[in-house]
């Protein structure tokens, strides 16, 4: 394999790819990335065997050919070359890039390619296409919400509903829910749905938010993969991943139907207050108490680190009403809502809890709504 390459453009596919390499794994093979030169250019692929990510860049093939490096290390030195054309080649076991017009190279060993696990061929069922922004916010808004627990792996990721109407993300992991919803044609998307593990989906949103096209995605539901691929300017970006095994909850369930205590307030004065009180809550529950009244808001937490309370303007007519809620919960769902104002609706101190954006969102095809579920307060009796 011999081929000369701009130093950013092989920095941009190796680093890209790296983000599906394991940081560790038994297999040697894993922490590598797979180079091969083709006639429409340099592939770069990385995976750990659940996401793969491939990168195809722009390079002057001389001769077509295939070699696995150390994933990290050769990011690490090919990161830190200087810009400008690159010659790369493999010879007598080693992979050495020339740089500077001769000013210095490097060498790196190389395993062998053949060993490299293949890249499997995605047979899509369903396919749809959508705006690389879009998707980005979709995922950010959704994937906070889903769990890190293997007790329920499941949860483990995003469920992605389509239908003629409308594509559909919901997370969660038992505690709280987002779902976000855009407005369009996704009917070729099963109304059931399929489950992408965020880790994935973090990756793809990294990828969705440079995209210079839309972002196609295939669903292989009988191969339980899906596919995720996009143009970033001259690169062409797939993330491959496995899809998890479900049913998923049927989470329409659990959202309620009629919650009558409304609460109003600034979304950035509730997430100063919870900001600023949790700093006294205690480091498991980050139990924050909610004290509403007419025309107020007011959030407390005392433990043995502390004690605080931080009080704010509110629109509510209601009776007095005290709730607790989990600090970091209650600031990860205010982050994803971009309105200036949002609404709590609320129904007794253990009930589950709606918080909605007031007024249509910068996109008005879309739609947010987070649920979270209460913490008990001592005295707390419904």
């Amino acid at each position: 394999m011999e081929l000369t390459i701009q130093q950013g453009d092989l920095a941009f596919a190796v680093g890209r790819a790296l983000g599906s390499v394991s940081n560790k794994s038994p297999l040697p093979l894993l922490s590598c990335v797979l180079l091969e030169a083709e006639k429409d250019g340099l592939r770069v692929t990385g995976t750990d065997l659940d996401v793969t990510c491939s990168v195809l860049v722009p390079c002057t093939v001389k001769s077509p050919g295939r070699a696995a490096v150390s994933a990290r290390h050769f990011n690490d030195v090919v990161r830190k070359m200087p810009k400008g054309t690159l010659s790369l080649s493999i010879a007598s076991g080693q992979c050495e890039v020339r740089y500077g017009d001769g000013k210095g190279w490097s060498k790196f060993p190389v395993q062998d390619p053949a060993d490299f696990p293949r890249v499997p061929e995605l047979k899509a069922d369903g396919r749809i296409s959508i705006a690389g922004d879009a998707l980005s916010r979709l995922i950010a808004r959704t994937s906070y919400a889903a769990s890190n627990e293997e007790t329920r792996p499941q949860l483990n990721g995003v469920l992605i509903q389509g239908s003629d109407k409308q594509v559909t993300f919901v997370a969660t992991d038992g505690h709280r829910l987002a779902r976000c919803v855009r407005k369009g044609a996704f009917g070729s998307l099963s109304k059931d749905g399929v489950i992408v593990p965020s880790r994935a989906l973090q990756t793809v949103s990294r990828t969705a938010e440079e995209a210079t096209s839309p972002v196609e995605i295939e669903i292989a539901a009988g191969k339980n993969q899906a596919g995720f691929t996009t143009q970033v300017g001259e690169y062409r970006v797939q993330i491959l991943t496995r899809l998890l095994e479900g049913p998923y909850p049927n989470y329409e369930q659990v959202i309620p139907r009629s919650n009558p205590r409304e609460v109003r307030a600034k979304r950035g004065d509730v997430m100063e207050a919870v900001d600023i009180v949790a700093s006294h809550a205690d480091n498991i529950t980050r139990q924050v108490r909610f004290s509403v009244r007419a025309g107020r808001l007011g959030v407390s937490s005392a433990t043995e680190l502390g004690a605080g309370e931080h009080e704010i303007a509110a629109t509510y007519s209601g009776e007095d009403m005290d709730i607790g809620y989990n600090a970091g919960y209650l600031l990860e769902i205010l982050k994803s809502i971009p309105t200036e104002d949002v609404v709590f609706r609320l129904n007794t101190a253990l009930a589950a809890g709606i918080i909605e954006p007031v007024g249509a969102l910068p996109q008005s095809e879309e739609e947010i709504l987070c649920l979270i579920m209460p913490l008990r307060l001592p005295e707390a009796t419904g």
